[in-house]
């Protein structure tokens, strides 16, 4: 009888955490696309490690949460970096935005990883670390 309770207990644990994860990885897919959107690319280069402007790799390695996300949503527009507060693709993604960069920049996402929801990919599918970008495919 106390087996089947913490079997039970274990089973409906589980089940929730599993939920929880793949709430997580949907909320870093759509932080992936709204940068890919913003065409941040563009500026910090292909894996985000710095080109023109600096790498928004590093910057999320250095600095904290409440800074990380000030200078994406204020910008700094004397140096060319515009501000994204006031554009919901950006502000509604924010916090998954953040932590994209910060798995990036502690190495558990590799950088031209592609995002794919747990629907999009097989059992033989790569993972999120081992997925590249390919050029000219997925908007690259």
């Amino acid at each position: 009888m106390i087996r089947a309770a913490l079997a039970g207990i274990v089973g409906v644990w589980l089940v929730a955490h599993a939920h929880a994860a793949a709430a997580a990885d949907n909320s870093l897919i759509d932080a992936w696309r709204a940068v890919r959107v913003a065409d941040c690319a563009r500026c910090h280069g292909k894996d985000h490690e710095g080109l023109a402007a600096p790498s928004i790799v590093g910057f999320a390695r250095t600095q904290s949460r409440e800074r990380f996300i000030a200078a994406i949503l204020d910008g700094n527009p004397p140096l060319g970096m515009p501000a994204y507060r006031g554009n919901a693709l950006i502000e509604n993604h924010i916090d998954a935005i953040y932590r994209y960069f910060a798995a990036r920049a502690d190495g558990s996402i590799a950088a031209g990883a592609v995002p794919a929801r747990e629907s999009d990919e097989s059992a033989d599918a790569p993972t999120l670390k081992q997925r590249a970008i390919t050029p000219g495919a997925n908007g690259g």
